[in-house]
């Protein structure tokens, strides 16, 4: 990496930076289940991922892998490349955890849903009516009234 390459890869530390921000904000409108911010969240992102997968930068990532003597690179490259890389490392950590949130989130769901959806009558899941009753098979009213 050269001199020349700074203003770029200053510029893809900044775009790795904010990605960092994104993900937190992710965590916290995925916590607070709040969809409308969700979605501006994952707009902005995909930009920013957009960005980062460019030919440029994806060459830049090839060449440091190729390349093993980092004696023969400028040193002020180098430091920029560093944080880069440790910037995308916590973003994959950041980005693992918010995959958590949602699968556990999408996991209550579906559970929800089939419990909602069975007519079993050994279901241990009990389900209210508007009236805070509880909602259930005939079998189950009968012996209410009994």
């Amino acid at each position: 990496m050269k001199i020349s390459d700074i203003p770029y890869l200053q510029q893809i530390l900044h775009k790795t930076e904010a990605l960092r921000e994104l993900l937190e904000k992710e965590f916290s409108a995925l916590s607070k289940k709040d969809l409308p911010e969700l979605e501006e969240i994952q707009q902005k992102k995909s930009e920013i991922l957009a960005s980062l997968s460019n030919e440029k930068f994806l060459s830049l990532v090839e060449f440091q892998k190729a390349s093993g003597n980092r004696s023969d690179f400028d040193e002020e490259p180098l430091r920029i490349w560093d944080k880069i890389i440790a910037v995308m490392q916590d973003n994959r950590k950041l980005h693992q955890r918010n995959e958590v949130l949602v699968n556990t989130k999408l996991e209550s769901i579906r559970n929800a849903i089939k419990t909602l959806g069975t007519n079993d009558p050994q279901s241990s899941v009990e389900i209210y009516d508007k009236l805070g009753k509880i909602k259930g098979s005939k079998f189950r009213n009968k012996m209410g009234d009994a």
